[in-house]
């Protein structure tokens, strides 16, 4: 089976079973949500901290696996989206709407392990993209900047800086 064939299996299947995917995508906020607040209930709310973690975790991969399919769709397959199941276009999107509303009524979206996480990673990502689009936009040798060559190496090592400390933040377990 090549990589080209998987996708579209697994896309196949998913339009067969798209009401029922809907379905587990508006449920998994519903259970999660009853299920961290019910660990909250104990001695500790630690247990409710890691299901509702686990629960944003779940909602945030599964918007990150649509992006990507959505990528891979429109970026090498050249399939349009409007010929994509509505229902699966939807369900990862509905279910972290859901998970967000849902978790926070019962704990602070700051406490949740998943949640800094993902904005960590997430800041990081968008810096590194910044840097990426400011260097497509020279060509060659040519660089234009409007002030002196310390403004310049001020601006450069500020921009390192941040990137360094978002990669820490991001991927460093200290």
């Amino acid at each position: 089976m090549t990589v080209d064939e998987f996708f579209f299996l697994v896309y196949a299947w998913s339009e067969v079973h798209a009401v029922e995917v809907f379905a587990a995508a508006i449920a998994l906020p519903i259970l999660g949500t009853a299920a961290a607040w019910l660990g909250r209930g104990g001695k500790t709310d630690a247990d409710g901290r890691f299901i509702a973690s686990t629960v944003m975790a779940v909602a945030i991969a599964a918007v990150l696996l649509e992006i990507l399919g959505i990528g891979i769709a429109l970026g090498v397959k050249n399939v349009s989206l409007l010929n994509a199941s509505l229902l699966l276009l939807l369900a990862p999107i509905v279910c972290l709407v859901g998970c967000v509303i849902g978790i926070r009524r019962v704990f602070p979206l700051s406490q949740l392990g998943s949640v800094k996480s993902a904005v960590d990673v997430s800041a990081f990502v968008a810096a590194c993209l910044a840097v990426m689009w400011i260097f497509s936009m020279f060509r060659g040798w040519s660089l234009v900047f409007f002030g002196s060559f310390a403004q310049l190496l001020v601006v450069a090592l500020l921009a390192a800086v941040l990137v360094w400390r978002l990669y820490r933040r991001a991927f460093v377990t200290a």
